[in-house]
């Protein structure tokens, strides 16, 4: 029996990356992955929402799942079996060392290129590498997703309030608010809020009952989304930065991304800047933003492709935006067919690195 664990952490790697391969093993059952034991480590990130290990015993596949604070203790031990490591997220020197404490096959997905991807045995990704070991398999986010969920007709608008608590604190009450004003004018658009699996239940449902008497009345559905190919025959989405705003464009399905910038504090940062705070975090995320003037991964990709609306704006200010789209749906047919011309994938990633992986597994074992 050969252990396979993958070492995963947040909600955007998981549900982007992770998902997809678990899914292809469990939609084709290879032969070969009887003699596997599939087994995953949480480890920690400052993007996660502490709902991770919820999600994915959800899934029903893994034997056995590390969460974040026994991550260290896997060091201590050494498995009698073969092993592979598949680094999904996380830091990736670390997770080479574990791979290497363990004699394990070590096994990388990743979007550019460091530095400690050299020394694993196999590094995949969605793009091309200089790196003699890697494998370009495409964008696993693209993965078992509808190739087109958009319709011109429709009069229904999806709404993302994001994978936090606090960031729902937020987005709820403004989704809501905007539904408000929005159906003044089209009283015909229904719209549905897509809660991610990773959202706390109890913190999720103790907004939704504070803010019960301002919703119920309007034409807003709730609904908990744990895979994005139930989003089907939509016009319309607003959501913040995260790893949906990909696959969203990939459905064809045009965005609005959102990210207000009035209590940075709240802002999870990459590296040693999410520990600084006060007015020099502040400073951190004006230059972020200097350099890169587009946060939606779609826009770091296409420049422009998707409309973006971050800062210390006002809730008119997104009102009046959204309101002229509605008005002229030429604009909204316009991303849709720059998003049909720009983001589209006849394989499956995730199929790619199954055959690579079972290769491999010739040679060793």
């Amino acid at each position: 029996m050969t252990k396979f664990y993958f070492i995963a952490n947040g909600p955007g790697e998981i549900s982007g990356w992770l998902y997809p391969l678990v899914q292809w093993i469990k939609i084709f059952n290879p032969p070969w992955a009887e003699d596997m034991e599939f087994c995953l480590i949480l480890n920690k990130c400052q993007f996660a929402s502490g709902q991770e290990e919820k999600v994915v015993k959800s899934w029903n596949f893994f034997k056995e799942i590390v969460p974040p604070d026994d991550y260290w203790e896997k060091f201590k031990s050494k498995p009698n079996e073969e092993t592979i490591v598949f680094h999904i997220g996380g830091d990736l020197f670390f997770n080479l060392l574990l791979a290497k404490r363990w004699n394990g096959i070590s096994l990388a997905y990743v979007e550019k290129e460091f530095w400690a991807e050299r020394f694993y045995r196999r590094v995949y990704s969605n793009k091309p590498l200089k790196l003699s070991n890697s494998l370009c398999v495409g964008d696993l986010r693209f993965d078992f997703l509808p190739e087109n969920s958009f319709s011109i007709d429709s009069k229904k608008i999806a709404l993302f309030p994001g994978s936090r608590a606090y960031g729902l604190r937020f987005y709820l009450p403004f989704y809501v608010a905007l539904v408000r004003e929005i159906t003044k004018s089209f009283p015909d658009l229904s719209f549905t809020v897509f809660f991610s699996p990773f959202l706390d239940p109890n913190e999720k449902n103790n907004i939704l009952s504070k803010l019960e008497p301002i919703w119920r009345n309007l034409p807003i559905e709730m609904k908990e989304l744990n895979d994005m190919g139930e989003i089907k025959d939509y016009l319309f989405a607003i959501t913040l930065p995260g790893t949906n705003t990909l696959q969203l464009s990939y459905m064809k399905i045009p965005i609005l991304v959102i990210l207000p910038l009035h209590r940075p504090e709240f802002l999870p940062l990459e590296g040693l800047g999410n520990l600084v705070k006060g007015r020099f975090r502040d400073y951190i995320i004006n230059l972020y933003l200097a350099k890169n003037p587009y946060l939606a991964l779609p826009n770091k990709i296409k420049p422009g492709i998707v409309p973006e609306i971050v800062g210390k704006f006002k809730f008119e200010d997104v009102l009046k935006y959204f309101r002229s789209l509605l008005e002229n749906r030429d604009e909204i047919e316009n991303i849709h067919k720059n998003l049909l011309l720009s983001f589209n994938k006849d394989y499956l990633s995730s199929q790619l690195i199954w055959e690579d992986i079972n290769e491999i597994l010739k040679e060793v074992i």
